[in-house]
């Protein structure tokens, strides 16, 4: 247990004090302040100016054109359905095209008796809203049919301006908010699980070239060594990350009202996050994920004798792992599928495909628990598999061995 600690030491001592460590904790540290801080640092800069930075009811509208041939619609009527936009007629429907092409318009509807044609530019490529005109101009027909059928206008305009209210009632968790954090999530824990496992390869790698090695793997189990490199690299991630991450999340916590104000969908992603256990399961599946690639990736690395074939010993670990992350991606959309569940267990898909499963909908805490658990247990499978995989390599120096080797000499030892 001392040699272990001594290993884990020297490893996470040498890493924390170079260069590299502190240039990637101030830049990663800087940009999050400087994302964090955005609403405040946009307000300063704008401040005396005349244009709002973010939208605000009682600022200027953006400007919506319509070109009517039946005579039905006035502005006040478009505007009872779509209300964000300054409506106003123009007299040639030539003229939405180029209004919104050079960002005159924000959107422009051409209304005709048999429907209606709605013009977005191509940023507005989701056509978000765009639903409403269809049921404006659904209305208008059925107004034009009644009154055509004798129906008198008072009643019809009494009948046009029923306005029954809606409430919606998100049971569980939010699907809509839940998928863009599920989303960032799985992608920074796949950068930093891929970064820092060929940390983890390249460490150990670097030491089985050591002239030194000989000596120590004397004088210290392999266990020690491997699980001293693993777990020392792992905390200096966690190190890092803390340091960067912890003022950021603080300054975003405290500028929360001022995102809801500036971008209202980031600051209800980010209220969900602080009110909910999503960050402690993402810390949780970061530790699982980092420890199942980390160990695979040294297992593999001990096996090279020259610095030429450590990336091609990546490669096993890092297609597994973007198998995963499509996988992880899939499971976005279907959280409840039969492979994303049967995924959830399985040995390097079950961090990633569990932690987006729990961040879309509500998994049931017995079955977080015990795909924690399966991967617990593979991940010390892993490290003692390594520690025996590197203890061979050692002795295979100047030779890189297949995999049979490696299991024809493991079960000689």
């Amino acid at each position: 247990m001392r040699n272990f600690f001594n290993v884990l030491k020297f490893e996470y001592t040498g890493m924390v004090r170079g260069k590299g460590f502190l240039i990637t904790v101030a830049l990663f540290m800087s940009l999050l302040l400087v994302v964090a801080s955005l609403p405040m640092i946009l307000g300063f800069f704008n401040r005396g100016g005349d244009e709002e930075i973010y939208y605000d009811a009682t600022g200027e509208q953006a400007v919506g054109v319509f070109y009517d041939t039946t005579g039905w619609y006035t502005p006040e009527i478009i505007a009872s359905f779509s209300p964000h936009f300054d409506w106003t007629p123009i007299d040639r429907p030539d003229a939405i095209e180029r209004g919104l092409e050079t960002g005159d318009f924000a959107i422009g509807l051409r209304l005709a008796a048999d429907g209606i044609t709605v013009y977005i530019p191509g940023s507005d490529w989701m056509g978000a809203g765009n639903f409403m005109f269809y049921e404006m101009a659904r209305a208008m027909a059925q107004a034009q049919a009644l009154e055509q059928a004798g129906v008198d206008a008072a009643v019809i305009e009494t009948a046009l301006a029923t306005d029954p209210t809606m409430d919606v009632v998100v049971v569980g968790r939010d699907g809509g908010q839940s998928y863009f954090v599920a989303m960032a999530f799985t992608i920074l824990l796949m950068l930093m699980v891929s970064m820092y496992g060929a940390i983890v390869s390249h460490s150990v790698s670097t030491e089985k070239t050591s002239k030194a090695i000989e000596l120590l793997t004397i004088s210290t189990s392999s266990n020690s060594l491997i699980f001293g490199k693993v777990i020392g690299v792992g905390l200096v991630a966690l190190t890092q990350f803390g340091i960067a991450l912890i003022p950021g999340v603080l300054v975003m916590y405290f500028n929360l009202e001022r995102w809801h104000e500036f971008a209202p969908m980031v600051g209800g992603i980010m209220e969900m996050i602080f009110a909910s256990n999503i960050l402690g399961m993402a810390f949780l599946f970061f530790l699982l994920a980092f420890f199942t690639y980390a160990f695979l990736f040294a297992a593999l690395s001990s096996t090279v004798s020259r610095a030429e074939d450590l990336s091609s010993s990546q490669s096993i670990p890092t297609v597994l792992l973007m198998a995963a992350y499509f996988v992880s991606f899939s499971a976005l959309f279907a959280p409840d599928a039969f492979h994303a569940q049967v995924l959830s267990y399985v040995p390097f898909f079950s961090p990633l495909v569990m932690m987006a499963r729990a961040t879309m909908t509500e998994v049931p805490v017995l079955e977080i628990a015990l795909s924690a658990g399966v991967s617990l247990l593979y991940v010390l499978l892993l490290g003692f598999l390594s520690a025996k995989i590197f203890r061979i390599g050692i002795m295979l120096t100047g030779n890189r061995p297949n995999l049979r080797q490696i299991f024809k000499l493991m079960r000689q030892a």
